[in-house]
């Protein structure tokens, strides 16, 4: 029996990306994640024809010339993809070195999308803000003696002050779900109770805005392990905006089903869904909607006071409870809200 380790076994069995090269910069083995990083190097090929990086040329010169490891930071980019990898250089022998790749991708699209929600909050804060400080110099100088104008002002101010409370109980909101979301609920929760709650809580609202809700339902009671308030703040969610996106003096039509066979959950569960006959939604917009802050109209939204911030609760609180939540639209004829929960 041959009990030969070959180097090409070793760096096989290394979880990492790892190539070795010689003196020359020539490829002497690969891994199979190098190989698919690297796009399948030949061996004996230079590895600079597969890493175009001024940095990664100068550590592996550094290496060969003083034995001291070295560590560049590589980006690169597969299918439109920013991909980011720490990139060791060590010396294996007086001729050989080895290369390991460390991804970094999954920890620099964390820290993106922690600059980009910072950059995001404060501009959704900015705006209200910059308005107010704008009617209070106002009020402070021309309109100070204008009851009129005082009073308009007033109203605009809260307005923008109200929208800013919107928007800082709806952060504190999804971050309090984010940290419960490895916390499945437990408690049995009647679906059509939380549905009609709900309905009659936005009557008002609704009536406004000339709107009419058709609930459609089984006979009998509709009940699931979740969390009664959440998923009232999902319906809640869903219903207000098919009340102000929908349009005014549109319908708006609830179904929800029986517990059944869901296949997009492969198990047995309940499908709801919440339909308006408005406008719709480009099928562009479709796979964003539940990004934190994406508006299909910014201008829109802000007249209506939409935070940019319900329907990512709404997939975030759907998602704790195990469930699927998708959306479908048709331009013109209008949108339909699918929440689909397990029993």
């Amino acid at each position: 029996m041959n009990n030969i380790i070959t180097i090409e076994n070793i760096i096989e069995a290394i979880p990492f990306a790892i190539i070795v090269i010689n003196r020359d910069e020539e490829l002497v083995a690969i891994n199979n994640s190098a190989s698919k990083i690297l796009e399948a190097p030949k061996l004996k090929s230079n590895i600079v024809n597969s890493i175009r990086h001024p940095d990664l040329v100068e550590a592996i010169e550094q290496v060969f010339e003083t034995g001291q490891a070295q560590v560049i930071s590589w980006r690169t980019s597969r299918n439109r993809l920013d991909l980011y990898y720490d990139v060791s250089v060590k010396l294996m022998d007086e001729d050989h070195a080895l290369i390991a790749f460390e991804d970094r991708t999954t920890v620099e699209q964390g820290l993106q999308l922690r600059r980009d929600f910072i950059s995001n909050v404060s501009h959704e804060l900015k705006t209200p803000l910059t308005s107010i400080m704008g009617f209070l110099e106002t009020l402070e100088g021309v309109a100070k003696d204008d009851k009129a104008a005082q009073a308009r002002f007033l109203g605009i101010m809260k307005e923008e002050a109200q929208r800013m409370t919107r928007l800082v109980d709806e952060l504190l909101s999804l971050n309090h779900i984010e940290n419960n979301s490895h916390l499945r609920p437990t408690e049995t929760v009647n679906l059509d109770q939380i549905l009609d709650q709900t309905i009659s809580n936005l009557e008002p609202e609704i009536a406004r805005n000339g709107n009419t809700v058709d609930f459609q339902k089984p006979s009998h009671a509709v009940t699931i392990l979740g969390d009664h308030d959440q998923l009232r703040q999902v319906f809640t969610n869903l219903l207000e905006n098919a009340a102000k996106y929908g349009g005014p003096d549109k319908p708006i039509s609830i179904v929800l089903g029986d517990i059944d066979h869901q296949p997009l959950l492969r198990t047995q569960g309940v499908r709801i869904d919440i339909s308006d006959q408005g406008p719709g939604i480009a099928h562009a917009h479709l796979a964003r909607l539940t990004e934190r802050f994406y508006r299909v109209d910014d201008h829109r939204s802000r007249q209506v006071g939409g935070t940019g911030l319900g329907l990512s609760i709404v997939k975030h609180i759907v998602t704790r409870h195990r469930g699927r939540f998708k959306i479908t639209s048709d331009l013109g004829k209008g949108s339909t809200f699918s929440v689909i929960l397990p029993q």
